[in-house]
């Protein structure tokens, strides 16, 4: 029986990914096609001093996080290669024990002999989307229906989320489906949620989120600094309002020292003139931010009579923002892996119980 012809896409993508690995590992290491096959090919890697190892390499055409699910745990050192990956599909590959590469530059690849670690991010979002309906998991009610998944326990219904987020229940549900797509959430068919996997969640959001340009944010220097701004703002008459950012990150977790301090208000002139801003085109130490969403308002908590945003908030914000506020965010994930399910609210109607 001929052999099936192996098709031009898989070689394209199997040479490329021969070609990636080629230029991540250090000088003097190479990286050479050893055998190829149907699907993809066996890749060697040899050290300078004489190690060599081998990696199967399984081209993909496509591959969602159902379909990462159902791959056996590889027997082998074995990497996924596609034309793009989802940072979805990626996690969950690495969870399983695959390796990956994708050719806008995601690679993910653990070799113990010889021992080499090649870790590059490429493009979040897939640069060549297939013309198929589907879902965007993106704008200002995703965000606000995300964010309420992550930082409230579940189990709760479609009209329950959709009530909490003042939203339609046929987007409510339709965004559902996506999201146990992506294997954020699990389901019964039909019926109420029952695990979310806030982390992943959150890091959806900032897939298509940020600070600085999902909200109408306005530039102020406070001449006393930002830390006395916001001391000031605490002993005003000022109504809804609430920190985040790297000012909120700080009561949280071991950060370097804030040095703008960004906070939510739906009346921006008012917080100004009350804290006797300057406002200024660009920079400043003060960030006076309208939000996308009066979901920041929600579960919100206080210390020494200021008010801060959720966790939940503040780490999207700091994962999107500017300098290092996204080391802070990373940090402040952690903390809330550890602390979890304490930051969490019970219910949707019941209160956060507060970091």
């Amino acid at each position: 029986m001929a052999r099936k012809p192996v098709l031009q896409a898989t070689r394209r993508v199997f040479a490329a990914t021969v070609e990636s690995l080629d230029s991540l590992v250090p000088p003097g290491w190479q990286v050479e096609i050893a055998r190829r096959s149907d699907d993809g090919g066996v890749v060697r890697v040899d050290s300078p001093d004489g190690v060599s190892g081998e990696l199967r390499v399984i081209v993909c055409r496509d591959l969602t996080p159902r379909e990462v699910v159902a791959l056996p745990e590889p027997e082998e050192a074995t990497i996924v290669a596609a034309e793009w990956l989802s940072p979805r599909s990626r996690e969950l590959l690495a969870d399983i024990g695959y390796g990956y590469v994708d050719l806008t530059g995601n690679v993910g690849v653990v070799v113990s002999r010889p021992g080499i670690v090649c870790r590059t991010d490429g493009a979040q979002r897939d640069p060549s989307p297939k013309p198929v309906p589907r879902l965007n998991i993106r704008g200002p009610r995703a965000w606000a229906l995300l964010r309420t998944l992550a930082e409230v326990q579940p189990p709760y219904g479609v009209s329950d989320l959709a009530n909490a987020i003042d939203s339609d229940p046929g987007y409510v549900s339709r965004l559902l489906a996506a999201l146990a797509d992506e294997l954020l959430i699990s389901r019964v068919a039909r019926g109420p949620v029952e695990h979310v996997e806030w982390e992943a969640m959150l890091r959806q959001i900032t897939s298509s989120y940020s600070l600085l340009e999902a909200n109408d944010t306005t530039n102020w220097v406070a001449s006393g600094g930002a830390e006395q701004f916001v001391e000031d703002l605490a002993s005003t008459n000022a109504k809804t309002w609430a920190v985040t950012g790297s000012f909120a990150a700080s009561r949280l977790v071991s950060v370097a020292a804030p040095e703008i301090a960004v906070v939510y208000a739906d009346d921006p002139e008012r917080i100004a003139t009350l804290a006797r801003l300057s406002q200024v085109r660009n920079g400043g130490n003060v960030v006076i931010a309208r939000p996308y969403d009066q979901i920041v308002f929600e579960r919100t908590w206080t210390r020494d009579n200021v008010v801060y945003a959720s966790p939940a908030q503040i780490a999207v914000d700091c994962l999107t923002g500017p300098g290092r506020m996204p080391t802070q965010g990373e940090a402040l994930l952690e903390w809330m892996r550890r602390k979890a399910p304490r930051w969490q609210a019970p219910s949707l109607t019941a209160a956060a119980h507060g970091p």
